[in-house]
């Protein structure tokens, strides 16, 4: 969102201006608000319905019941993927749900999409009734920071997280259940067994449950994995360039930004064998049954066993990945 905000600015048509008008800056003289939640739900509405402009733009379709308020006959939606059917593959019902199902009903109000992938438009437009015409397709780009390092970057890197020669696996993003833990955690096994060398996973951004907590204990991996729940994006920028792979067994996505970063980076790519990922990927990722953990596995013995296919992946994931730009997602979006 800051980085399309950002680039409308820079590239604003002569009397064009732009406001960001956010819950987290509502302030209401002798309210102490007790939560961003209240903030978001019960102070934003009219908040954003007093700051309408003559266009406007909601940047995520989870604030989709903003347009049960505003002019949604002026209003513009990116959607980041995902509808009340698919959501509910993954969430269970009550009231995150049904404010889920309200937010994706205002959306609906919108008199243009956007979405982030051709993907999530087929999604969209299978299930539910809306003007195919007035969808847009507009990818997410990559941050400039996500780059190739220097060798002694790479190796100060493995140095901070690895002990002696071993090779680092990586996964980045949350442990909920489409992020395909079980799957991951099993593939890393299988992998492992057959592999001459020792190599390390290494999942940040999420909390393994007690469930996956006690699959690796289970698995034998225990001495092998290592999670970090938060991490500057600064670092996590080392952790694509130290990564002998780059391992995203997901079941279901919107978009995938890791996918992107890690090419922008040249780590080789092993991901889920799904029409969304090929879409983000191309040719830049070897791709598997993310419900065959011995798939995944065989994947990653493919990638990690032969450098020259892995040199290939990377070589084509910095191509890939110079594709995905923020100013052309600026570009697009001011377009629609």
């Amino acid at each position: 969102a800051d980085r399309v905000a950002g680039g409308l600015r820079e590239i604003a048509p002569p009397g064009w201006s732009f406001r960001d008008e956010r819950p987290s800056g509502i302030v209401v003289p002798g309210l102490r608000v007790p939560s961003l939640y209240f903030s978001r739900v019960v102070l934003y509405p009219p908040y954003a319905w007093a700051r309408q402009g003559n266009v406007n733009h909601v940047l995520d379709n989870s604030y989709g019941y903003l347009l049960h308020f505003i002019d949604a006959r002026r209003t513009v939606v990116t959607s980041h993927g995902g509808t009340p059917l698919s959501w509910r593959r993954w969430n269970r019902e009550g009231p995150a749900m049904r404010f889920f199902d309200w937010a994706f009903a205002g959306t609906l109000k919108a008199a243009r999409i956007i979405v982030v992938s051709d993907y999530a438009r087929r999604e969209l437009l299978a299930h539910y009734r809306y003007n195919a015409d007035h969808i847009h397709v507009v990818h997410h780009g990559v941050d400039p920071a996500f780059r190739v390092l220097p060798a002694e970057s790479r190796a100060s890197a493995k140095s901070r997280y690895l002990q002696g020669d071993e090779g680092l696996i990586l996964h980045v993003g949350l442990t909920i259940e489409r992020k395909n833990i079980p799957g991951l955690l099993r593939a890393f096994a299988d992998f492992s067994k057959r592999s001459a060398r020792r190599y390390r996973l290494l999942q940040v951004g999420g909390q393994f449950s007690p469930e996956q907590s006690l699959l690796i204990a289970n698995l034998g991996i225990a001495g092998q994995v290592t999670q970090i729940r938060r991490l500057p994006n600064r670092d996590l920028v080392d952790l694509y360039n130290a990564a002998d792979a780059f391992l995203f067994p997901s079941l279901y996505e919107g978009f995938g930004v890791p996918l992107i970063e890690a090419m922008a980076c040249g780590a080789p790519i092993v991901c889920s064998d799904c029409e969304l990922f090929h879409e983000v990927c191309d040719d830049a990722a070897r791709y598997a049954n993310p419900q065959s953990p011995t798939a995944l596995g065989d994947a990653l013995a493919a990638v990690l066993n032969d450098a020259t296919f892995a040199d290939e992946l990377r070589q084509r994931g910095l191509e890939r990945a110079r594709q995905f730009t923020w100013e052309e997602a600026a570009e697009k979006t001011l377009g629609v």
